[in-house]
Parts: structure tokens; sequence; C-alpha cells
């Protein structure tokens, strides 16, 4: 792949954040807003520390032409409260030194990671890490979903998403499909229309994202 290409993509990468949580069977596109200064969840049921060997989130960066790159960003700690089958709080700590390309090899793969981190797009020697902090949770049905003040780049936004969640055998297991959340509401703005790029340099403003965090009882 061209390099051109490779950094053309990066900036449609982003961890974050999310940065972040779970549900569905099909693609989500998030409502954003500014963050929220809701009341906190009242932390009620069993504590689950998240394992961070096994989460992930993996996620996608295109072009307009569909031309895309993958990965994903590990994270660095977290914890969550849970009654019922339902949250009741939490937050975590994403890892931003930890984003990796999963499409390519060699020197392809390591250019596109530096791009990545370097000040063009997360700053991570800067601005090492991210978090998701949980404001409010809802049941509708069978379904649920999360409001959460998600941090990249010291910029705070409210996001809701999906979460499909599962307690077993003293483990707390929430899962995402493929969402979406907006790149340059954090300020990644590389090669966005809002800089106006021109169309062929163009990268789409949404990432996708895909969550899976598994979390043992305390």
């Amino acid at each position: 792949m061209k390099h051109k290409k490779a950094q053309m993509v990066a900036a449609g990468i982003a961890i974050a954040l999310i940065s972040l949580f779970f549900g569905c069977n099909k693609k989500k596109s998030l409502t954003q807003a500014e963050a929220v200064n809701s009341s906190p969840l009242d932390g009620a049921g069993n504590a689950y520390v998240v394992d961070t060997t096994a989460s992930v989130i993996e996620w996608i960066g295109s072009t307009p032409g569909n031309y895309k790159h993958t990965g994903t960003i590990k994270l660095m700690s977290g914890k969550l409260t849970a009654k019922d089958d339902h949250l009741t709080g939490g937050s975590f700590v994403i890892n931003m030194n930890s984003i990796l390309n999963t499409d390519q090899t060699g020197k392809d793969k390591s250019n596109l990671e530096k791009h990545l981190k370097n000040g063009d797009f997360f700053e991570v020697e800067k601005f090492p890490f991210g978090d998701f902090k949980l404001t409010n949770a809802e049941t509708e049905s069978s379904s649920q979903s999360i409001t959460g003040n998600l941090t990249l780049k010291s910029i705070t936004k409210s996001i809701q998403i999906p979460i499909e969640l599962k307690i077993e055998d003293q483990t707390l297991t929430a899962q995402t499909p493929m969402f979406s959340i907006d790149r340059t509401k954090w300020g990644v703005v590389y090669s966005s229309g809002i800089i106006g790029t021109l169309k062929d340099d163009l990268i789409n403003d949404e990432i996708s994202l895909k969550i899976k965090i598994v979390a043992k009882h305390q």
C-alpha cells in the first residue's frame, strides 16, 4: 500500500473512545454533545476489575472511496459495577501508546502506527491516556445503552452507546457491534472536510469502533 494512502487513513483511527461500550447487531452512529455534568450512578451491586489482557477496542478508519485500515487499542485499567445484569457505574483508562495497525506488516505497519501517535493525530507523548466515565445507563425492552464522558487529547464529549452485558462465573463481559464516532469532536482533524481537504485526499470523519471489555469480580 502506498505510504500516502496510509497517512490519509491514519486520522480516521481513534481509540477512544473509547473510548465506548456495547450492544446491537448492526452499525450505529452515536449522538454526541458537550460533556455532561450529571450526577454519577449509585455504583450498587458487585464491583468488577477490567482484565486489560482480555479487553480490546477494534478500529476501522476509511476514506470516501472505501479504502481502509484496521487495528486495535488496549485499556490501561478500569472498574465497573453492576447489579441484576445492569451497569450501575464505572470508568476505564485507554492506553493511547498501544495503538496497533492489523492489516499491514513491516514498514507500512510501523509507519502508520508512528503517524497515529505523532502531532498530526493523538500526540501520545503529550496525551498518553484517554478515559471514559459512565454517567447514565438505560434499559428499554431487551436492550441497554450507556452514556458517558469520553476524554481524548484533554477534550471531553458525551457519547451514548448501546451495550450487551453478560455476567457469568464471576466474569462480566460487555460487547458492542461496530459503531461510529466523529473524530473531529476530539480535535483530530487531519484530512477532514471541516478544514477544507480536497476530495481526493479526504478521510471520513466517522471512525468505526467495536469494543469488548472483560472484567473480573473483585
